[in-house]
């Protein structure tokens, strides 16, 4: 029998920000609807975040099935990261998070960058 303690949620919402919520991952997943990544991929598109801290959530994307790390050995040596099944179950409701913050900045008058 497994020693694994499932921690109780009493609210779905609360599940799914368990798995994707912090600073980040919303960057890293939403950055990952448009396709595979590599690490300097992110750093690019996310200035701010450190090198540490990247490898961390990243880690436990892959870690909760929601990413998978993959390996390249030819022509050269790579990582990339990408979606897994899973992961892209996320779409929808990723795109559903972007229209709402889209509405969301237009109501407060401030622009997107």
């Amino acid at each position: 029998m497994s020693s694994t303690v499932v921690k109780p949620f009493f609210c779905p919402v609360n599940v799914a920000l368990s798995v994707i919520g912090g600073k980040w991952k919303p960057m890293i997943l939403w950055q990952m609807t448009q396709g595979k990544k590599r690490f300097g991929d992110f750093q690019a598109a996310m200035p701010g975040v450190a090198h540490k801290v990247l490898t961390q959530q990243l880690r436990q994307l892959q870690r909760d099935g929601i990413i998978e790390r993959i390996e390249r050995k030819k022509p050269a040596p790579a990582v990339e990261y990408r979606l897994t099944p899973l992961g892209r179950t996320l779409r929808a409701s990723l795109n559903g998070l972007a229209e709402w913050g889209k509405t969301y900045h237009g109501v407060l008058g401030v622009g997107l960058v």
